[in-house]
């Protein structure tokens, strides 16, 4: 396989495009991109209140996991 295969290739495609007989990569955004077929989910609101709780459950279960992992490492 020569350069004159890959220049006749090229040339192949050029006049492909030119004729309009295909259609080019960056224009093809149609099969790419489907429409969801779902509607997306909304959080709801939520209080600051149970946020902070929230916080603070998650460090605790934070810190009971890192003396776990220290205690079976050591």
């Amino acid at each position: 396989m020569g350069i004159s295969s890959m220049n006749a290739t090229v040339g192949n495609n050029r006049s492909l495009l030119n004729n309009g007989k295909r259609v080019p990569f960056t224009k093809m955004n149609r099969g790419f991109r489907k429409e969801l077929s779902y509607k997306p989910y909304v959080m709801p609101m939520v209080s600051p209140h149970i946020l902070r709780r929230i916080r603070i459950k998650i460090r605790r279960e934070n810190r009971r996991y890192l003396i776990k992992q220290i205690n079976i490492g050591g």
